[in-house]
């Protein structure tokens, strides 16, 4: 295994780990702040709506990430990205509405037999949409950063190949110099024939 592949896997991982638990400290701390009926361990049908949108949450930062801000952003298309922002939050304040119109599942907190409106996705989309933005915009910096290095070093090794070029002319110009110089003078034998 290479170590680029390596770091890959540890980071996919960490990154796993990381959505994990905060789905499991959202759904810990719903729990906590609610009455015991809202509990997950007693009526963990009420959290199905909300752990779903958390699953549109994370499937958005990625598409975000991978693909709308490298793409629309990079190409400066900022209207089109705001669209699509705005359509995402959207989809995430329907996901819990389709959720209760399909399946019949609520979310804590809200009253049974009601529609679960709730700005829950469509906070997380802003929130998941930014977060890697900004991330996505830190990681093209430091590519950026990298190219800018690996450019100043390619100009300090063109920069000392052209200081040695311009040494090695000067030494073949002064070279052809004296070799004229000494065609131009005439040689001992021409000067004691003309005396």
């Amino acid at each position: 295994m290479s170590t680029k592949s390596a770091n890959r896997t540890i980071s996919v991982s960490i990154y796993a780990l990381v959505w994990i638990v905060l789905i499991i400290l959202q759904t810990l701390v719903t729990t906590v702040q609610g009455t015991p009926e809202m509990s997950v361990f007693t009526n963990p049908r009420l959290y199905y709506s909300t752990w779903l949108t958390d699953l549109y949450l994370v499937v958005i930062f990625y598409l975000n990430y991978f693909v709308l801000a490298p793409r629309l952003m990079r190409r400066r298309l900022f209207q089109p990205y705001l669209w699509m922002t705005l359509a995402a939050t959207l989809i995430g304040f329907i996901i819990p509405i389709l959720s209760y119109s399909l399946w019949d599942l609520t979310m804590p907190g809200v009253a049974e037999g009601t529609v679960p409106v709730s700005s829950l996705g469509v906070i997380g989309v802003v929130a998941a949409m930014a977060i890697g933005l900004s991330v996505r915009g830190l990681y093209e910096w430091d590519s950026l950063g990298q190219e800018v290095r690996a450019l100043k070093e390619e100009k300090t090794k063109w920069d000392t190949e052209r200081d040695e070029l311009q040494r090695e002319l000067t030494i073949l110009k002064a070279s052809v110099a004296t070799a004229e110089s000494r065609e131009a003078l005439p040689s001992s034998e021409e000067t004691t024939d003309t005396l």
